[in-house]
């Protein structure tokens, strides 16, 4: 019983000792706030969309799309983390592009918007790319890469104080990495969350073969291997 009150007393101790040193340091209590990776997702989404919106040329506008938002939040409720607070934007671009953000956020080209023929591939489009966030692609990819660090360090730094050189270079590197992310995977689960899988599957086929005819593979939107992407799906079985 003496061994028990003196090790609750030394635990007692020792957290205290850890809390006040957290509440004199400031870098230790911010990192200790990151240490919830729900929170680090969102504070790096937030530092990478900041920096991807100030490299856009000022005719290409970004703006918010709110039925989309709601559609997204919408087939989010059936993931494993339906509290992220998704989100889309829509660049004002030709080009055909998707780019989820690790906190929800999703970039969605006009260019891609307008290739969907209807409701089920907008909704594949959506879910598959919340399964990106949901199973968090996006950090592994960040992570992978060895981008994570440099941008805690930018993250430390007010606004004024950072690198703008190296935040371009750690953008375009997510950029240019985001064919590494489980794309097979993502489309597999997300067409689950809709509310009719097989005919997302159907639809989810005939987008992604227009794209491997008129994009694959010279195009700029390079999620994957296309071919390979509408195979598993051709094989993926569902429920009647």
């Amino acid at each position: 019983m003496k061994n028990f009150k003196l090790f609750a007393i030394v635990m007692l101790l020792s957290g205290w000792a850890a809390t006040a040193a957290q509440a004199a340091n400031p870098v230790v209590r911010y990192f200790s706030r990151l240490l919830d990776e729900t929170r680090a997702e969102k504070a790096i989404d937030e530092l990478l969309l900041q920096q991807f919106s100030s490299e856009m040329p000022e005719n290409i506008h970004i703006a918010s799309d709110s039925a989309l938002t709601a559609r997204m939040r919408k087939l989010a409720e059936n993931s494993s983390r339906p509290d992220i607070a998704f989100q889309v934007l829509v660049i004002e671009s030709d080009v055909v592009d998707e780019i989820p953000m690790p906190g929800g956020t999703l970039l969605l080209t006009s260019g891609l918007l307008s290739s969907a023929t209807g409701d089920e591939q907008r909704d594949f489009i959506l879910a598959r790319n919340i399964m990106h966030i949901v199973l968090k692609h996006p950090m592994r990819l960040i992570k992978q890469e060895g981008l994570y660090p440099a941008l805690l360090n930018q993250l430390k730094l007010v606004p004024e104080r950072r690198n703008r050189e190296q935040m371009r270079t750690l953008v375009r590197d997510y950029l240019r990495n985001m064919a590494k992310m489980n794309h097979k995977k993502a489309d597999l689960q997300g067409i689950l969350l809709t509310s009719s899988p097989e005919n997302t599957r159907k639809a989810a086929i005939s987008l992604l073969g227009s794209f491997s005819v008129r994009l694959w593979p010279v195009s700029s939107w390079d999620t994957g291997d296309l071919p390979s992407r509408i195979s598993e799906l051709e094989k993926l079985k569902l429920p009647e």
